[in-house]
């Protein structure tokens, strides 16, 4: 079996790929609501939602982005269309999703509801090479799913893989074999990958690092006396070498809770104490479905 890590057509020494499902909230609403296809639309919480959970790429061309208002959504985007969530449908989504996935290969981390970074360098013998296997992660949602489309990212790490799955959206495939990682990721912001925050960017700012490339300036151990073996990662990161293995195991949560967004200005008592019990029954659900699991575990 021969590996070249600087060619994206044959077998990788280490090979991660990242699926993204596009828009996902609002593509599985155009895919169960055919006359919402190619429209411009948000999902709010609720009809009576004031604030946009996601929007389509129809909407996001108009400048729609998440967190917005409906009202500013309404008039950035002519035509824009409020959806209620619907989100049972978006877990029973995705859960299909991640299942057919988990057949591909089983070192998989399940990242969010619509995002999974596959470790796929022990399949290339029976699956082909990273860009045939891409390919198949790609048919694979699309059939489990029904119809959502996808992003895939390929490289030899986790965070060149995140960051390939983002340049061709949506419904793009994009390698960036080992090989080449370095230098792709030269001129890219420290910023734009996942996980430097913005405290982390003015530490390395004030420092002269401001793109990837720039790193290379900067000893690894400097990084690593201020932010440890974080620190160490991040560097490591830059350089299209990220040493973070696919975690197939979730952690127990750390904390449980509820958000939901009330209508602005709400001083209405009745009104604000519908919302509390609303989140204090699914925080209550979500603790006796955990303490449900550990018991299973146990």
């Amino acid at each position: 079996m021969h590996y070249d890590d600087n060619r994206p057509d044959t077998y990788w020494s280490r090979a991660i790929i990242l699926v993204d499902m596009n828009a996902f909230f609002c593509s599985v609403e155009q895919m169960d609501h055919p006359e919402l296809q190619g429209r411009s639309i948000g999902i709010t919480n609720g009809s009576q939602g004031t604030c946009i959970i996601t929007s389509s790429y129809e909407a996001r061309a108009y400048g729609v982005r998440t967190g917005i208002r409906l009202k500013e959504a309404q008039r950035l985007c002519p035509g824009f269309l409020q959806v209620p969530s619907h989100p049972e449908r978006y877990a029973q989504i995705s859960s299909r999703i991640m299942k057919a996935l988990s057949r591909i290969t089983p070192d998989m981390e399940i990242f969010s509801v619509d995002e999974a970074f596959l470790d796929v360098t022990h399949c290339q013998r029976l699956l082909g090479t990273p860009q045939q296997i891409a390919r198949l992660v790609k048919q694979t949602v699309l059939e489990a799913s029904g119809g959502v489309l996808c992003s895939v990212g390929a490289s030899g790490d986790k965070t060149t893989a995140k960051y390939a799955a983002k340049l061709q959206k949506p419904n793009g495939l994009t390698l960036i074999p080992p090989g080449r990682a370095r230098e792709t990721l030269a001129k890219v912001p420290v910023t734009e990958l996942c996980g430097i925050a913005r405290g982390i960017g003015r530490y390395l700012a004030e420092r002269g690092v401001y793109t990837c490339g720039d790193m290379r300036r900067l000893p690894i151990g400097e990084i690593g006396r201020r932010f440890g073996n974080p620190g160490r990662r991040i560097w490591l990161m830059t350089q299209g070498l990220d040493p973070d293995p696919a975690h197939t195991d979730v952690a127990a949560p750390k904390s449980i809770g509820h958000g939901k967004v009330m209508p602005p200005n709400t001083k209405n008592r009745s009104v604000i104490e519908v919302f509390l019990l609303h989140m204090t029954e699914k925080v209550a659900a979500r603790l006796r479905l955990h303490h449900s699991l550990i018991a299973m575990e146990g």
